[in-house]
């Protein structure tokens, strides 16, 4: 594809219970129809990728991961595979440099030609008396065991590294090390200036390609939801990437959520900007994904999703419809005009969103799809009656001419809601979520970035429930 990004594709790299071999098949089916080019097996929770990384596989997985490989190769997708031994690994150690290289060269006898050793999330600092004899650094050491895997390897393979410093902007000793002491053709990876960076910029590329002396495969954690994330389902275009990026960047993996059929709304997107950065268009590249993936109920999963847009690319965005209704009762309301009209327009918006849930659930041609959901789909069910009930509740207090009827339509909206208990799904966007937004992964030198970490209070249906209980309690005191 030309004038894109040479690497273009997915890394499974997230916290939680991996992919099953079925969603990996689709996955790399649906990358190849998409344009993207790479599928890279490092599923953090995979014990044999990471805590028991010097263990073989067993025959089974193996006969998966070749069908990996195969699928790939008709698809147009080279599937990787990751070894992240970084927790215990004896740099120094000839027996488990070996295991390292055995498992990698494993791979590469399956079919494989893009492998990567992972080093991030472990100590920054050589902790085995044995390495702090044998290498004056840590970035000694990568260097000297990477280029070891990158020969082994040999040139008809790909190696990327993913460093422990592989967040922010700054250049560091490490870094140096790596940039001067790595052979030139092994790729390196980058998160942004942060763990969930909201934006790439260009010039934060360019320092970094530089420090590193080459550009950077940059693994991108979007739309990742694991850990204190995982209440959220991120259907969020792919945003805040420009094509001024292409002279810096070698390509583009992004770590997808552990519901691999919902990723696939962001991921459709991305496929868009990094074949073609300068033509990409977000708003119709995510009116295509829904389209595609909503298959069945395409009108129904695009109100769904517009409730979870809600990521760190997209911060401001918990459904832009409503979000500009809701706006436009506030203004109406602080003027003290009359509101009937703004009140009607919501009340359309909510009551088209009321059903949505259940047309996906018997329409959505994707029943994978529909079971990765649901937890979501019972939640925007509950925040849209519940949004439903508080808008009522302000028709009467606005348009009732007895004060009776207004106080029992307040206890009304009360007891409906101590009725309907908000879920741990997130929809409308979060009450609580937490974003590991760190600047540096050094282990005295740990501290987050200014990027919103922890996100509260930013749940649309709150707002229109606590609208309507304010005006409550504003009109009903008795003020004599």
């Amino acid at each position: 594809m030309s004038g894109g990004f040479r690497h273009r594709g997915v890394i499974e790299g997230f916290y939680g219970t991996p992919w099953s071999h079925e969603d990996r098949l689709w996955c790399i089916e649906r990358l190849g129809a998409w344009g993207m080019n790479r599928y890279v097996h490092a599923p953090k929770d995979d014990p044999l990728h990471r805590e028991r990384w010097r263990e073989a596989y067993p025959d089974a997985s193996l006969r998966e991961f070749r069908e990996l490989v195969q699928r790939g190769d008709a698809c147009g997708v080279q599937a990787g595979f990751a070894v992240s031994p970084g927790l215990s690994i004896g740099y120094a150690d000839p027996a488990d440099r070996r295991a390292l290289r055995d498992k990698l060269c494993g791979f590469r006898e399956l079919g494989a030609r893009f492998l990567a050793l992972t080093l991030d999330d472990v100590p920054s600092e050589l902790v085995h008396e044995a390495d702090r004899r044998s290498f004056p650094s840590l970035g000694a050491a990568h260097a000297s065991l990477a280029n070891e895997l990158h020969e082994a390897l040999g040139p008809e393979c790909t190696l990327w590294l993913v460093p422990t410093d592989y967040l922010g902007v700054e250049p560091t000793d490490y870094l140096e090390e790596l940039g001067d002491g790595l052979a030139p053709d092994i790729e390196v990876g980058w998160t942004g200036r942060t763990v969930l960076s909201p934006t790439l910029e260009e010039r934060e590329a360019r320092a970094r390609a530089g420090t590193l002396r080459r550009p950077l495969l940059v693994w991108d954690n979007t739309p990742v939801s694991d850990g204190p994330m995982r209440n959220l389902l991120h259907l969020n275009p792919y945003l805040g990437r420009g094509a001024g990026l292409l002279p810096h960047l070698s390509g583009v993996l992004l770590n997808p959520m552990q519901r691999a059929r919902a990723s696939g709304v962001t991921l459709r997107c991305a496929a868009q900007f990094l074949g073609d950065p300068q033509a990409y268009d977000a708003e119709r590249a995510w009116d295509d994904a829904t389209n595609e993936l909503g298959a069945g109920a395409p009108d129904a999963f695009r109100l769904f999703a517009r409730a979870h847009r809600f990521s760190p690319l997209s911060p401001d965005d918990r459904d832009r419809e409503l979000e500009s209704l809701l706006e436009a009762l506030r203004a109406e309301l602080a003027a003290q005009r009359d509101a009937r009209a703004p009140i009607a327009a919501l009340g359309d918006a909510l009551a088209a969103r009321r059903d949505a849930a259940q047309r996906l659930r018997s329409g959505l041609a994707d029943r994978r799809l529909v079971a990765e959901i649901e937890p979501w789909l019972a939640s925007h069910e509950l925040e849209t009656q519940r949004m439903s009930a508080a808008l009522e509740c302000l028709r009467t207090l606005l348009e009732a001419e007895l004060a009776r009827e207004r106080v029992f339509a307040f206890f009304a909206l009360e007891g409906r809601l101590s009725r309907a208990c908000p879920a741990a799904a997130t929809s409308y966007g979060p009450r609580r979520a937490l974003y590991p937004q760190l600047v540096s992964m050094r282990d005295q030198r740990m501290a987050l970035s200014s990027e919103p970490t922890l996100v509260r209070d930013r749940c649309l249906a709150d707002e229109l429930v606590r609208l309507a209980e304010d005006l409550a309690l504003e009109r009903l005191r008795d003020t004599a």
